[in-house]
């Protein structure tokens, strides 16, 4: 019983990063950005991470957000709340025009 719960968790994990994965790229492309997105898993507890560090790189920058399992595994079904507000601050950093000091 317990493999079969885990197993399940694990998949709501992976489906909630693709879920953002996928969430990023539709939001790249309106601003004409086509970028590399990446996820690093952090920590482990048994099969499942205990989150995951997502990064987009694109126009010759790199941002990355940290995300726990919960915020991860809550976006199995659709991204939203902390985790999409985190993604439009990525895009919205990535596409700014460089500073000039």
């Amino acid at each position: 019983m317990a493999f079969m719960q885990e197993k399940q968790l694990r998949e709501e994990f992976d489906t909630g990063l693709k879920k953002i994965r996928l969430e990023i790229k539709s939001r790249l492309v309106p601003h004409g950005l086509y970028g590399v997105v990446t996820e690093v898993d952090t920590g482990t507890a048994g099969d499942v991470p205990e989150g995951s560090t997502i990064e987009i790189a694109a126009k010759g920058k790199t941002v990355g957000r940290t995300f726990d399992r919960k915020q991860i595994e809550g976006c199995h079904l659709r991204v939203g709340g902390e985790v999409l507000s985190s993604i439009i601050a990525m895009i919205e950093e990535i596409s700014a025009p460089p500073r000039v000091e």
